[in-house]
């Protein structure tokens, strides 16, 4: 991390700590972020439901949710051409991305300023993994129980009803692949 996320980081007043993303890449984040900037329209959704309306100073234009945010948030462009500039004059010291939905090079040059948490997700407990994650980085742990909770239960309620469901003589699916591709078809 270069200087200049230092002194932004350092005019918060926060110290810095380490945390590893879910591409395993170690990254120094304040104690607690207070300007986030999220790139990722479902983790837009994620931020809103920990309570974090005061931290959260930027998202793109496809984080249409929730709808208040969209209409009072600075947008930074889209996820795949997001203004640097933006971003930049915002002062985040956090910002939020997808190894899917953003491209390397916005990251990399994000990161000239910046530190970039970026989250990797490609199946239910990766999902979960991601929001304790955040959840962890923001302090918000309690809000993000109860939004695992539910939706562990809601997972587990699928599951239950795929099985007692299943075509007679055969054999259910394990958990696991289940719960996998309940992540890819949520409203069975």
């Amino acid at each position: 991390m270069n200087s200049e996320a230092i002194d932004i980081n350092s005019t918060h007043g926060n110290r810095l700590h380490p945390v590893t993303d879910q591409l395993g890449k170690l990254i120094h984040l304040p104690l607690t972020p207070r300007r986030i900037v999220s790139l990722v329209p479902s983790q837009t959704e994620l931020l809103f439901d920990l309570g974090l309306n005061e931290n959260v100073v930027g998202i793109t234009k496809f984080c249409i949710h929730p709808s208040e945010w969209f209409r009072t948030k600075t947008r930074v462009g889209g996820t795949k051409k997001i203004n640097i500039d933006i971003i930049r004059n915002l002062r985040p010291d956090l910002v939020i991305a997808n190894k899917e939905e953003n491209t390397l090079e916005d990251v990399s040059a994000i990161e000239e300023f910046c530190p970039v948490w970026t989250s990797n997700i490609s199946s239910c407990q990766e999902a979960i993994d991601m929001i304790k994650r955040i959840a962890e980085i923001t302090q918000t742990g309690s809000k993000a129980d109860d939004l695992i909770n539910a939706i562990e239960k809601e997972l587990n309620n699928k599951i239950v009803s795929i099985d007692s469901n299943w075509l007679p003589n055969t054999t259910p699916p394990k958990k696991d692949i289940l719960m996998n591709f309940l992540n890819f078809y949520k409203d069975l």
